[in-house]
């Protein structure tokens, strides 16, 4: 789903539209709508996080800048297997100087700001599952000051469709263990 969806989403609910079925435009309504649309996307990486993987080859240095949008690494594997002495600090990968090896990085992504300059066609990070809920978030948000309309239907959709959206399996340690008997 991309931003211009999304709103077209929110005005729909709000029920924004002319005597003639046109949506009409409202100024202080899409003033506030990419904001919502960021604090939302936000919301929704937190409990359906973004997990997306580099592929990496070290300089030798002991230490190499971590893309941009990386918020937690998962783990870090070399040759398929996985890797230690390797650290996540402040944005740096930080291992032995002299390692020129090639490694894989799993991580939980950030998603992208989405600023009053952000364009329409901007494409939501989020799975589209995730996206899908972006809409009820926003509309509850524009209703939240309006004190004859209640924003609770909204924003209980928001929580119940939020709550169906299954986390990843991903953030585990990647194995399952019985450990009803210690084996």
């Amino acid at each position: 789903m991309t931003l211009g969806e999304g709103k077209r989403k929110v005005l729909m609910l709000l029920d924004e539209y002319s005597s003639g079925g046109e949506i009409t435009v409202d100024g202080d309504i899409d003033a506030k709508m990419n904001d919502f649309f960021d604090i939302a996307q936000r919301d929704v990486a937190a409990w359906q996080p973004i997990v997306r993987r580099v592929g990496v080859t070290l300089d030798g240095t002991g230490r190499m800048a971590l893309p941009e949008d990386v918020s937690r690494v998962i783990r870090i594997r070399k040759g398929g297997v996985r890797a230690a002495g390797y650290e996540a600090i402040d944005g740096m990968l930080v291992y032995h100087v002299g390692d020129e090896s090639a490694l894989s990085i799993d991580y939980i992504a950030a998603p992208a700001k989405i600023t009053p300059e952000t364009p329409d066609d901007y494409a939501f990070e989020v799975s589209e599952d995730a996206a899908n809920c972006l809409p009820y978030y926003v509309a509850a948000q524009q209703l939240i000051a309006d004190l004859v309309v209640d924003y609770g239907a909204f924003y209980n959709l928001y929580l119940q469709t939020r709550a169906l959206l299954p986390r990843s399996t991903l953030l585990s340690g990647g194995g399952v263990r019985q450990s009803l008997y210690g084996r």
